[in-house]
């Protein structure tokens, strides 16, 4: 679609440029009668308005094109969006559940310590 727009646009220009010269009665074309005159710059007009036209349907083409362009990036941009707020939430619960458990307080051990009597004492010292 770009060659035709290419094309349209040098097909534009060139009939303006025609349309111009034409209109200034250069004696390059060498055009003597009225009829003849009449019937080319009427051509180039026709010529010239056929192809604005194209260039315009070309620019609503591509405006359209453009449009449905940015609207599947922004779908695309949104599920991606999603996924790495959704990625970032897991992380940060991830992240607060060790920081949790690293805080646990341990229940509180009692601890008993008992004495060894005096004859177990002796007891193990004939033992050894």
């Amino acid at each position: 679609m770009d060659a035709m727009e290419f094309l349209n646009l040098l097909l534009c220009l060139g009939s303006l440029l025609l349309v111009l010269l034409i209109m200034v009665r250069w004696s390059v074309f060498d055009i003597n009668a009225k009829e003849e005159y009449d019937f080319i710059k009427y051509f180039c007009i026709v010529l010239l308005a056929l192809s604005a036209l194209g260039m315009f349907r070309f620019d609503i083409g591509a405006k359209r094109r453009a449009h449905e362009d940015y609207t599947f990036k922004m779908k695309e941009y949104e599920i991606l969006r999603t996924k790495w707020l959704e990625i970032a939430s897991k992380k940060m619960e991830m992240e607060s559940s060790r920081s949790l458990e690293s805080m646990k307080v341990v229940k509180a051990a009692q601890v008993v310590v008992q004495t060894e009597s005096k004859e177990e004492q002796s007891s193990k010292k004939e033992d050894e």
